[in-house]
């Protein structure tokens, strides 16, 4: 997966309501990737997460929860 991109294989959409609100400033909504029909992924990214003031910028993907059953 690349941050800001969604995943190019196998199903995915964006969250709606609070279950899709961003977990802070500058993060995306979340999205629901579905792995395979017993697996899906919610995550959020942010293209320029910096985990202290004077660190670097960089993009990351925050996993929020893994589902290994069917809906």
């Amino acid at each position: 997966m690349t941050p800001g991109q969604m995943p190019e294989i196998n199903g995915s959409c964006i969250l709606r309501g609070k279950a899709g609100a961003p977990k802070g400033e500058g993060w995306s909504r979340t999205v629901h990737y579905e792995v395979s029909s017993m697996c899906r992924i919610d995550y959020q990214y942010k293209d320029n997460y910096k985990n202290h003031a004077d660190g670097d910028v960089h993009k990351v993907v925050a996993i929020l929860t893994i589902s290994y059953s069917s809906h």
